[in-house]
């Protein structure tokens, strides 16, 4: 009966207070170490997705970029295989018949040379030119 005596009137009222504080204060810290550590878990798997997301991006670019490489080195290697033939066709045209330095071409000669020279230029623009899915 020592504590209930000693409980009794504005000092039980004052004990409650204080145990009711505490208990309130516990459940505080509770509730905000709680929303705490879901905010940085809720931080944490934002950031591993956006993560995520870059890696996904940057492994489409690179995908895209290995298909233009592809679709570049077969043009390389297609004006490459072309380039030899138009310059042997037209060293082969003018050592087959060469001309003095007074004489006028001849209309065969003349178109040869439009053609090689048409070929080249040819050539030079799809050397230049890229495929449309090359474009972003």
């Amino acid at each position: 009966m020592g504590l209930l005596a000693a409980l009794t009137g504005w000092k039980g009222y004052a004990a409650a207070a204080v145990v009711g504080a505490v208990t309130v204060s516990l459940a505080s810290a509770g509730i905000a170490w709680y929303g705490h550590s879901e905010r940085e878990a809720g931080r944490a798997e934002c950031r591993e997705a956006h993560r995520v997301a870059g890696l996904e991006e940057f492994k489409l670019e690179a995908e895209r970029l290995t298909g233009l490489s592809g679709d570049l080195q077969a043009r390389i290697d297609r004006l490459a295989a072309a380039r030899p033939h138009v310059i042997q066709r037209y060293t082969r045209e003018v050592v087959k018949s060469a001309l003095p330095a007074d004489c006028v071409l001849d209309p065969g000669r003349v178109r040869a040379a439009n053609d090689a020279i048409d070929a080249a230029n040819a050539a030079r623009q799809s050397e230049r030119a890229l495929p449309a899915s090359a474009t972003p």
